[in-house]
């Protein structure tokens, strides 16, 4: 009976370290795993389902205290779940955002934190926003 009790554990405990070796090997953006690591992942987190440009104003503060350096990311890879490009990063994240503040700073994190998608040219990452300010 300790044998198998035994057997068990050791086991539960190698799935749980195999587990956690994969997710802190994922190289990546980590944004809302383990917190932000930069200016553009803080706003991805912070910046989900903003209804006002004032709220975004702070967001935008706040991670700007934290993360002073708000220059492009070097090495960031997409994450192994969740979106893997620049239009499913969007879409995932700007979903429920309705400040035109908020939706730009979305925009600018996603084109910093994932790879490009087919068809999109550098600089063109706000035309969408820009189209519907009009």
């Amino acid at each position: 009976m300790k044998l198998s009790h035994s057997r068990n554990t050791i086991t539960t405990l190698i799935l749980s370290l195999t587990c956690q070796c994969l997710i802190l090997s994922t190289p990546s953006v980590n944004a809302g795993v383990f917190g932000a690591n930069n200016y553009w992942e803080c706003v991805l987190n912070d910046m989900q389902g903003v209804q006002s440009d004032r709220v975004a104003k702070a967001v935008t503060q706040s991670c700007f205290a934290k993360f002073p350096d708000t220059a492009e990311p070097i090495g960031v890879n997409a994450p192994l779940f969740g979106a893997q490009n620049r239009d499913e990063c969007y879409v995932s994240y700007g979903k429920e955002a309705t400040s035109f503040r908020a939706l730009k700073q979305i925009r600018m994190a996603c084109h910093f934190l994932y790879p490009k998608t087919a068809d999109q040219s550098a600089g063109k990452y706000l035309d969408p926003i820009l189209q519907l300010a009009d």
